[in-house]
């Protein structure tokens, strides 16, 4: 219902201000998200490209017309367990593209989920039910969230929610858990990334020797996939928004540099962070944990450049 409802323009998307915005109904904040114009890389080329990546690569944000010289693309998410064909006759290229809030969950061992057969991924073959087994077997699921979403992400409830939102912060100086402001309350920030300490922060202490694994790690997952039949393999971690516009919070712990920068680290990559960290543009968007249409552009830049 949620899905048709959106469909016929009866309700509105609620992320269309972004997610951060949409987690805090802080007005300051509310702004609709870049609509970036896709090129028409119409020229094909030789190139079959794999991405596995997470948000910042889904195919709302990137498509195949945003990539050079591309004869086949697919793009999977980088938690899936995949199993792909290489067409030999092809240069095949895997990018692997993480946010940087999840690099060392994903890489405290060596990253397999996309697996290379000679033959092409069996389809999972599903049992034909009998009308009466659906009506049996169905199961209505709840979600509070959607509810919400459908009855109150119209302009008009926002209002209201921006006011409760405004008391909440200037009263009790509360903000939705799931959100934070940097120390100058310019920039509105992902809490899991922004917060003291967790695996996932941009501040949390990481020792050499976690980072010597992690190289480690990333350097048996470049030699797999070489062995596997790809002519060439790229990582390409994306900076949390906090690492570049939050670090007013505490002392950065600066993971992505010290991957890229480590000696023994084999496997190429695309440097996001060093741009990002020199630019004086805006190239998040204001009120979402992405990247907005300039800073897409930069990265899409880099890989073109490759490809």
């Amino acid at each position: 219902m949620a899905k048709w409802l959106h469909e016929k323009g009866i309700t509105q998307d609620d992320y269309r201000y972004g997610d951060l915005y949409r987690m805090s109904n802080l007005a300051q904040f509310k702004s609709p998200l870049e609509q970036c114009p896709v090129p028409q890389n119409s020229v094909a080329g030789n190139t079959s490209l794999i991405i596995m990546g997470d948000s910042f690569t889904e195919k709302e944000r990137i498509e195949k017309n945003h990539f050079k010289g591309l004869n086949t693309y697919n793009r999977y998410f980088i938690t899936d367990t995949i199993n792909a064909k290489l067409d030999t006759s092809k240069r095949n290229v895997l990018i692997i593209e993480t946010v940087e809030r999840h690099f060392r969950e994903r890489f405290a061992k060596p990253f397999g989920n996309l697996q290379v057969s000679e033959s092409q991924a069996l389809e999972r073959k599903i049992k034909e039910e009998s009308w009466k087994e659906k009506v049996l077997n169905y199961e209505v699921s709840y979600s509070a969230e959607r509810h919400e979403s459908i009855l109150f992400s119209s302009d008009f409830f926002l209002t209201f929610k921006e006011w409760k939102a405004w008391l909440n912060w200037k009263l009790f100086n509360r903000l939705d858990e799931k959100v934070m402001l940097s120390k100058n309350e310019k920039y509105l920030l992902y809490q899991v990334d922004a917060q003291p300490t967790g695996i996932n922060s941009c501040f949390d202490k990481i020792s050499e020797e976690e980072i010597k694994l992690m190289v480690d790690n990333l350097n048996l997952t470049y030699q797999f996939y070489k062995k596997a039949g790809f002519d060439e393999v790229y990582l390409s971690i994306i900076p949390n928004k906090t690492s570049i516009l939050g670090t007013d919070l505490g002392e950065y712990n600066h993971l992505i540099e010290r991957i890229q920068q480590h000696s023994a680290l084999k496997i190429p990559f695309f440097d996001t962070y060093t741009p990002y960290h020199n630019s004086k543009k805006m190239l998040y968007e204001k009120g979402d944990s992405h990247w907005n249409c300039e800073g897409k552009q930069l990265w899409l830049d880099l890989v073109n450049a490759k490809l």
